[in-house]
């Protein structure tokens, strides 16, 4: 191979991964608290406070000098925010807080039907999955799978049905549905 093309190739899978890093700085940015998450917050200079916080069923943490703390739908960016200005309000002097999730909550979305292999799958921690790609973590469609006809449907919403080509052509990014824990796709048979 000429030098000139093994340049190339390594300058293209230098900006891929730079990329990558890009999108899942994204999902983990824009990921939401859920009961069951572990937290570090940590106030830099204070190494004796508690590090690790279970976020509980009714989303709130039990934070050292505050009591009890609301966690769950905010971010971790909104939580160190608002940690923040409640410590610095009574506590210390310009508090500098970091705060990261530690443990996941394990998500999972249920995938049926005409798939290799039915069942749960789980939603990567901070990141997002779609529709498409639970059903390839599902083994992908048998030989019976409708690429025509899958249902999805999320509790409280009504059902809707895609097809394969929707999904796979889908470029707005506001129209991908990001699946959520509680999720059903159902693959139905071609033969109805």
């Amino acid at each position: 191979m000429k030098p000139k093309h093994l340049f190339t190739i390594v300058i293209l899978a230098l900006a891929s991964l730079c990329h990558m890093r890009g999108a899942l700085a994204q999902a983990s940015s824009d990921y939401k608290i859920v009961p069951s998450d572990v937290l570090v917050i940590e106030i830099v200079g204070e190494e004796k406070l508690a590090k690790e916080f279970r976020v509980s069923l009714n989303g709130t943490i039990s934070f050292p000098f505050l009591d009890t703390v609301t966690v769950a739908g905010k971010t971790a960016a909104e939580i160190k925010e608002e940690l923040t200005e409640m410590l610095d309000r009574d506590y210390f002097v310009n508090p500098q807080l970091i705060v990261d999730v530690k443990e996941y909550r394990v998500r999972e979305v249920l995938v049926n039907g005409f798939v290799n292999k039915p069942g749960s799958v789980t939603i990567p921690g901070e990141q997002r999955l779609t529709i498409l790609e639970a059903i390839g973590r599902a083994g992908g469609l048998t030989a019976r799978g409708n690429p025509k006809n899958i249902k999805f449907s999320r509790p409280g919403q009504r059902e809707q049905t895609f097809s394969m080509d929707q999904l796979k052509n889908q470029n707005d990014p506001d129209k991908i549905i990001a699946l959520q824990p509680g999720d059903v796709i159902e693959v139905q048979d071609k033969l109805f």
